[in-house]
């Protein structure tokens, strides 16, 4: 802004030099004007003068007079040369005020012309005055000319002068109106300076202002713009930031806020040598919670956790008596984060990790139901379990990830064997998609036997991984991570598909063995799960009652009425269902009596210890009592020993499967095994 008053003061001082400058030319070219016919009158008159008193001289031809005449006047005239001439142009006296010789004279064309037109002549050039004034005698009778040249140095002088006090009236000038010609610019510019900070100060992020500028003219109009423009940019910053930083369910703090805080915080530890803590938190039992109430309580669920939280933070803060704040923030879904940025030891963040858990146990109020949730915990305390931001909230995450393990509502400190498992796990989930594309599945099949004589009568496909260094693998190994890496959907409609081609190929060699398949969740779920199932019995040519599916209790349980709705069309063709591990889960009885089941199959863990804990073989008798009652086949798993087998017999069960007939074994092995003890049954009738 500076520089455009100077600009602008600059600009008018010139103007006013210029303007001043030129009003005294023009002042000074008219005084010349005056100056210059004043002196060309003077000079006329006075050359007239001497040709009228050297009329006498002239007309006697008087030469010696004249030229004396003409040597003294020169000088008092300031004339340059003067010579007179008769009519008949002879020269009658001359005078140069050079000291030019004489007798050299070429009289001048306006003598000539004078003498010939008999009148007064002159000519002014480059302040050069040539006069030719005629020479009449008291008779009117011309007898000659007087010629004379001068300079007009007096009109150089006065020039020269006009010039010089031109230029100190302008410099005057400039000194008394330059500085009051800098204040109206400054004053007059002063809304614009306005203008340039309120632009200056929006670049640099300060929105929030207003530019006062009442100058009733176009710039009152581009301030009023200003201030609308600035008023909406500035609404829009601050919902561009919301968007960036902040959760629109819960109004807490987003993930890139988050980020950026334990960024700052995790920095500030280093250098203090302090430390602190990153809390992953994960709901138990949100997904269950949502789906049953809708996305809008359960956005509402969310919102009141977060409040819940924040809570309990503001008051560990005032309990621990921090300095700076601890921030709740939502990362996504049912995750949450905490941080804690200065604590005195792991106990603090232990704490404070069991304050949240007890917290949200307690049930929430959603739209007059009471709803119980869980939180599982993961810790990672800085700067020991990582510095920046991404570090600490996976550390965080594989802490809280055991802890869900575990059994959730728990809090779990981060431990650096954590990463070598999460690291062994990632390796597993790649080897796996690289054995589903590379067939390095197999399927093996454990024998299920009736009870009253021991023969064969189905087998449950089991598959193994071949892996190509480990050797073998049994599902432990591997299923957990297919169901988390989302693979168990595709590896259970291979082991589908597969066991159908087996059971078909047993058909065609005479042996009609049902097989049964366990089914995933994530398979269950599937839209079009009759569909594959049915594909993939016309693909194997394998009539459905040969086909037996299992499904675990809880699956069962969990949406009964989606169950019947995925069971039915199936069991219409003629497919059997099982429920596995039954009596592990919650199963209703009402339900019960409507699921479209088949097959009861005894959890092996009650199997096990029916012969040594009196509750266990209550559970199986009553199982067994209830299959019995609904007209349906048991399968008790888990048989090892004779005395097992004696029991489940005795109380009615009608199929068994386990060590004690025979392994998990491949197909080839499974084809000798029936063969054996369909012979060893017609041996025995």
């Amino acid at each position: 802004m500076r520089s455009l008053v100077m600009k602008f003061t600059l600009f008018t001082g010139a103007l006013i030099f210029a303007t001043t400058l030129m009003l005294m030319t023009l002042e000074n070219v008219s005084a010349q004007r005056e100056t210059r016919n004043l002196l060309v009158d003077r000079s006329l008159a006075s050359l007239q003068a001497t040709a009228t008193r050297l009329a006498g001289a002239v007309s006697v031809n008087n030469a010696n007079y004249i030229d004396l005449y003409v040597d003294e006047l020169i000088n008092s005239v300031s004339a340059e040369e003067m010579y007179v001439l008769n009519n008949r142009r002879e020269v009658l006296g001359e005078a140069y005020s050079d000291g030019r010789p004489e007798g050299q004279l070429r009289a001048a064309d306006l003598a000539v012309m004078a003498l010939g037109a008999g009148d007064l002549r002159y000519s002014l050039s480059d302040g050069v005055l040539e006069m030719a004034a005629p020479v009449y005698t008291e008779e009117r009778r011309l007898v000659g000319i007087v010629y004379a040249k001068r300079e007009l140095s007096e009109l150089v002088a006065m020039r020269n002068g006009a010039l010089r006090r031109q230029t100190l009236i302008a410099l005057f000038a400039l000194g008394i109106f330059l500085p009051l010609a800098a204040l109206i610019v400054g004053r007059a510019l002063k809304p614009v300076q306005t203008l340039t900070d309120a632009a200056r100060l929006a670049s640099s992020k300060t929105l929030d202002m207003r530019i006062d500028v009442k100058t009733g003219d176009e710039l009152e109009v581009l301030a009023n713009a200003f201030n609308r423009m600035f008023a909406r940019l500035d609404g829009n910053l601050k919902r561009i930031h919301r968007l960036a930083y902040v959760d629109m369910v819960t109004e807490l703090p987003n993930r890139e806020r988050f980020r950026k805080e334990t960024e700052r915080v995790a920095r500030k530890a280093l250098e203090d040598g302090s430390s602190g803590a990153v809390l992953f938190l994960d709901l138990d039992r949100f997904k269950r919670v949502n789906d049953s109430l809708g996305i809008g309580e359960g956005d509402r669920l969310l919102e009141m956790v977060g409040r819940r939280l924040s809570e309990v933070t503001r008051g560990c803060d005032m309990s621990m008596g921090l300095e700076e704040a601890s921030m709740v923030a939502r990362l996504g879904g049912d995750e949450f984060t905490v941080l804690l940025p200065a604590i005195q030891d792991s106990a603090d963040a232990a704490r404070v990790a069991n304050k949240l858990v007890d917290a949200i146990r307690l049930p929430f109020e959603i739209s007059g139901h009471q709803v119980f949730l869980g939180v599982s915990v993961g810790v990672a305390v800085f700067p020991q379990d990582g510095a920046d931001p991404e570090t600490l909230m996976r550390h965080a995450d594989l802490a809280m990830a055991h802890a869900k393990r575990a059994g959730g509502s728990a809090a779990q400190f981060f431990e650096p064997t954590m990463n070598q498992s999460a690291f062994e796990r990632l390796v597993l989930e790649n080897e796996l998609r690289d054995a589903v594309q590379h067939d390095q599945l197999v399927v093996f099949y454990q024998p299920k036997v009736l009870m009253k004589d021991g023969t064969c009568a189905g087998a449950e496909a089991l598959v193994r991984w071949q892996h190509p260094t480990a050797g073998l693998l049994s599902p432990g190994a591997f299923i957990e991570a297919a169901e988390e890496c989302g693979l168990i959907g595709e590896i259970g409609d291979w082991v589908l598909r597969h066991a159908c081609l087996e059971a078909a190929a047993w058909r065609r060699k005479g042996m009609e063995i049902p097989v049964a398949v366990n089914v995933s969740a994530m398979q269950f779920e599937r839209d079009g799960f009759a569909d594959s199932v049915l594909d993939a019995l016309e693909a194997a040519n394998l009539p459905p009652h040969l086909l037996e599916l299992e499904l675990t209790e809880s699956i069962a349980m969990e949406n009964p009425e989606r169950v019947i709705e995925q069971v039915q069309p199936l069991r219409d063709r003629g497919v059997n269902f099982a429920i596995d591990d039954f009596g592990t889960g919650h199963s209703s009885l009402s339900y019960l009596t409507r699921m479209p089941f088949d097959v009861f199959k005894i959890d092996q863990s009650f199997v096990r210890d029916m012969t040594t804990d009196h509750h266990a073989r209550i559970v199986v008798e009553t199982i067994l009592a209830m299959a019995k009652s609904l007209k349906l086949e048991t399968v008790a798993e888990g048989v090892e020993t004779a005395e097992q087998m004696q029991m489940l017999r005795a109380q009615g069960a009608t199929l068994a499967q386990g060590f004690l007939f025979g392994r998990p074994m491949p197909s080839t092995d499974f084809v000798a095994f029936a063969t054996e003890s369909r012979d060893d049954r017609a041996v025995n009738e």
